[in-house]
């Protein structure tokens, strides 16, 4: 079995703080504030505050019969 591959030594703890600044600033732009966060969140919790916006939405009469318009596939 081959070793693991290590990490390039220009891949540092900044350069990867940097990364995921940048990748949290274009979810923020493309989605906004809100749903940048949740996509950052852990699958788990993730998964259950999409679960309470999900039912607050059924409490407000949102109807799900329909699809989603302008949404992508």
């Amino acid at each position: 079995m081959s070793e693991p591959k290590k990490r390039p030594e220009w891949l540092t703890t900044e350069v990867l703080e940097h990364l995921h600044r940048v990748a949290y600033d274009f979810h923020v732009r493309a989605f906004g504030e809100e749903m940048a966060r949740v996509n950052f969140m852990p699958v788990e919790e993730r998964r259950r505050y999409v679960g309470t916006m999900v039912d607050h939405a059924a409490r407000k009469g949102v109807k799900f019969a329909k699809p989603a318009l302008g949404v992508t596939r």
